[in-house]
């Protein structure tokens, strides 16, 4: 069987804009934004509504090294000019090529659709060459050509300049994902260069990144003689980079760590019992997807055997695991977690290699009432945080990507009412986070400020950005006051009332609940008055 052309380490993307009293407005949708099913709904979306104004361009893009990407653009403009001879000869356009994965078919069928089924696209190639990579694609827009291929270049010129794109070992990185990153994570201190004067901002986590244009995707971890002393993320450093046991090593080193970060999360959000026979045969599978698409290598002397370093890999995938069901764990869990909240990107391409069983719905509207109203009803106090909890444990393990991996969990001096990871392929959930802690209060009165506050703590604990609380009664105001605050930092606080939970009757309502309240709060905040 042919060997599909691995989407890892290239950038689709669709841009579009128009100019305007001597203005360029443009908007993208990208692989590092989107994944799967996601990037092809937002593309088309977003496609189908700029079309709308004639003024506007349309870029289809492939970014990354120069092989891989001349090999998707020949498949998908050969299959351009095939499906319009289908076309003329009144047979259906194919939208999938044997040739490229999953991700490579989401953008040729975005393309094909685009092109083929409505009419007025007629397409143009786009070409940028920058020796190391490309950035070339398929254009369309209703101007005259001269106008039409200036405002087009004019875009592509705009995004460069914005996203300054550099081929990273073999990975194309663009700024805005770089620096996504390090949303959400605190900035520990400033420290200055002592040979060149230049300043690096330490985040948590290790991680520091010069000041400096030069080197916008510099992500070194600190060094242990800035504080004469090694530090956790040192640790994971060398516990994150195969140089030791296979002598290799894997440039860049920051975004090798990432990938890593990508695969324990996959191992230990599976429900496999791993073992070293099992462990090596997987992460030896991922090495070779990163030396193919993503890192450049040099060989190096090992220090430590294989077999020592499995066994490393299979404990930190076991502590990891315990992080994920709620136990409090030490900086690097943490680091890890925080990381997987953007780099989920890498997902599709590892999913391959471990075996997660996505559970099976079975969600009956009668059952999850009867469910409430018992929860309600009940007079016993611990029967009633019980039921309470079934309630909210049934509602999660309903929503498709929801994994619960533990209940009552001891946290320090408090206690997790449950802890969701998220294990799915999908944008709408991903915007929560891959850890969710979840709270439920089935009190008679309204939750007040001080659980609010409660919840904020152990989130700040434990790096997560949302939390779901369960609140039979609602919240009181200055409960409410206290979470629109939080949303400002970056924590979202999601309320579900037992009112609002009756009014559902499928899981995909479950989900919109969920996904609806979490954006009101992200779009409720007013970034001025935060700064």
């Amino acid at each position: 069987m042919k060997e599909l052309i691995s989407s890892a380490g290239l950038l689709h993307l669709y841009l579009n804009g128009y100019e305007e009293d001597g203005m360029l407005y443009t908007q993208q949708v990208n692989t590092y934004n989107h994944i799967e099913d996601g990037f092809y709904q937002q593309l088309m979306k977003t496609a189908e509504e700029a079309d709308k104004d004639t003024k506007v361009v349309h870029i289809f893009a492939v970014a990354g090294i120069k092989e891989k990407v001349n090999q998707v653009l020949s498949i998908i403009e050969d299959e351009l000019k095939s499906n319009y001879q289908r076309l003329l000869s009144g047979k259906k356009i194919k939208k999938a090529s044997s040739k490229l994965d999953k991700t490579g078919n989401i953008f040729h069928r975005c393309v094909q659709e685009f092109f083929c089924e409505q009419p007025g696209h007629f397409p143009k190639r786009m070409y940028y060459d920058y020796d190391d990579f490309i950035v070339g694609g398929i254009c369309c827009n209703h101007l005259s050509n001269e106008i039409g291929d200036s405002v087009i270049n004019g875009i592509c010129s705009l995004w460069l300049e914005r996203e300054s794109p550099a081929l990273c070992g073999k990975q194309l990185m663009i700024r805005s994902f770089f620096m996504r990153d390090f949303i959400g994570r605190k900035v520990v201190a400033a420290l200055p260069e002592i040979q060149t004067g230049a300043w690096r901002l330490l985040f948590e986590g290790g991680h520091q990144v010069l000041l400096s244009e030069e080197a916008p995707y510099m992500k070194e971890t600190l060094h242990p003689d800035d504080l004469q002393a090694f530090c956790s993320s040192n640790l994971q450093s060398i516990l994150l980079n195969p140089i030791y046991s296979y002598g290799k090593w894997f440039q860049p080193n920051d975004i090798c760590e990432e990938w890593h970060k990508a695969f324990i999360y996959l191992c230990a959000v599976s429900d496999k019992e791993w073992d070293v026979p099992g462990i090596s045969k997987v992460y030896e599978h991922f090495l070779s997807i990163l030396e193919k698409n993503i890192c450049t290598t040099m060989n190096a002397p090992p220090f430590i055997s294989k077999e020592q370093y499995w066994n490393i890999l299979l404990q930190y995938i076991h502590d990891f695991r315990k992080f994920l069901k709620g136990d409090d764990e030490p900086v690097i869990s943490k680091d890890m977690y925080q990381t997987i909240n953007t780099r989920y990107v890498y997902l599709p391409y590892l999913w391959q290699l471990v075996d997660i069983q996505m559970p099976q719905q079975r969600f009956l509207a009668s059952e999850f009432h009867e469910l409430i109203n018992h929860a309600v009803d009940e007079k016993d106090t611990y029967k009633k945080g019980t039921l309470w909890e079934d309630t909210a444990a049934y509602m999660l393990s309903n929503v498709e990507g929801f994994k619960i991996t533990g209940r009552r969990i001891r946290a320090g001096a408090q206690e997790i009412d449950l802890s969701v990871v998220n294990t799915s392929l999908d944008d709408e959930i991903w915007q929560l986070g891959a850890y969710i802690l979840v709270e439920c209060k089935n009190w008679t009165t309204h939750v007040n400020i001080h659980q609010i506050r409660n919840i904020a703590h152990i989130s700040n604990m434990k790096g997560n950005k949302t939390a779901i609380l369960f609140a039979s009664n609602g919240l009181t105001e200055d409960a409410q006051e206290e979470i629109s605050r939080l949303a400002s930092e970056h924590l979202y606080v999601v309320c579900l009332t037992a009112d609002e939970l009756l009014q559902l009757n499928s899981a995909q309502e479950c989900k919109d609940l969920i996904i609806a309240k979490w954006l009101y709060l992200q779009n409720s905040v007013d970034l001025a008055s935060v700064i």
